[in-house]
């Protein structure tokens, strides 16, 4: 099999037909190329070029190589360079667990932007639960997580994206429906719409400890929030829901939100990832996700000041 050089060597002198003009274009002296052309026409047992004193031409044979060469070189360029800006994160894909409110702004915003910095990297999401996360990145599963309160493993990074004021989700014909903001205590004898906690204990645990802290406990009905809110039938049962402010970017019908006036309710974004991975396209997204939010200010943030809520 010819050597890449070997064929370098042969597309220059037969471009040029002229093996001086050859070795000036390769930078190298005449008499290394003419061996080097003698070596590649033996190992070929063929002649690829046709040698008088006026000129040089291309054989039948060399015809042929040339198409073949060509092609070769141009691969080998764009396999080199494939490999570099694999290695530069530039090209490739990366696998992102999120959860669900991260839907609504979260991950749509980073994607855009990340879109804008190397379109050439692939982003494939799949929405799961927190518990499930730290498994699905240990195993390789993805390589990325957005998690909203995630759960703790000791051998991962955490690093905060956005964090979020708590908004109460009402059904239109709820009595505080059309206030702009209220207290969470004014919701203790309400029947909250929530998740099962093992799909998300340290999130579940937040929320119950929001209502815990505001003086009561809150009584959990048997209609799943998430499930509700996918099938559209959350309008449909008397109950609300906490969730972060982005979530009221996108409300299904009969539903509305409406502000808690404690400032201290926050939710947190997380994004992890493993600090072994030596993926250069992890390291950009996640250097990417940590600064998005504090160059532009948040949509549901705006939500909050355009319902007249203070935000402090």
């Amino acid at each position: 099999m010819p050597e890449l050089r070997h064929l370098r060597y042969f597309v220059a002198v037969a471009e040029e037909l002229n093996f001086s003009r050859a070795a000036r274009r390769l930078r190298m002296a005449q008499p290394p190329l003419s061996a080097a052309i003698r070596q590649l026409e033996a190992e070929l047992g063929t002649d690829l070029f046709k040698r008088s004193s006026r000129e040089v031409t291309l054989t039948e044979a060399g015809h042929v190589l040339l198409q073949g060469a060509r092609r070769t070189l141009a691969e080998a360029e764009r396999a080199v360079s494939d490999a570099r800006r694999a290695g530069a994160g530039e090209i490739g894909s990366l696998r992102i667990g999120f959860s669900w409110s991260a839907r609504f702004e979260i991950l749509p915003a980073l994607g855009q932007a990340f879109r804008a910095r190397q379109p050439d990297v692939e982003l494939l999401t799949e929405e799961m639960w927190n518990a499930r996360m730290i498994p699905a990145l240990r195993s390789g599963t993805i390589d990325f997580a957005l998690s909203l309160c995630p759960e703790t493993s000791d051998g991962l990074t955490y690093a905060t994206i956005r964090t979020e004021r708590v908004i109460a989700l009402l059904t239109t014909t709820h009595p505080l429906a059309r206030e702009a903001s209220i207290a969470l205590g004014a919701l203790a004898e309400d029947t909250f719409a929530l998740f099962p906690r093992e799909y998300a204990p340290h999130l579940h645990d937040q929320l119950v400890g929001f209502c815990r802290a505001a003086g009561f406990e809150p009584t959990i009905g048997k209609e799943s929030f998430h499930a509700g809110w996918e099938l559209q039938v959350l309008a449909d049962v008397p109950i609300v829901a906490l969730a972060p402010e982005s979530v009221a970017l996108d409300l299904p019908d009969g539903v509305v939100a409406v502000a808690i006036s404690d400032p201290a309710l926050r939710l947190q974004t997380q994004a992890i990832t493993r600090p072994d991975d030596p993926s250069p396209t992890v390291a950009s997204f996640l250097e990417l996700a940590t600064s998005v939010f504090e160059r532009r200010p948040a949509a549901g943030a705006r939500w909050f000041r355009d319902t007249g809520s203070v935000l402090l």
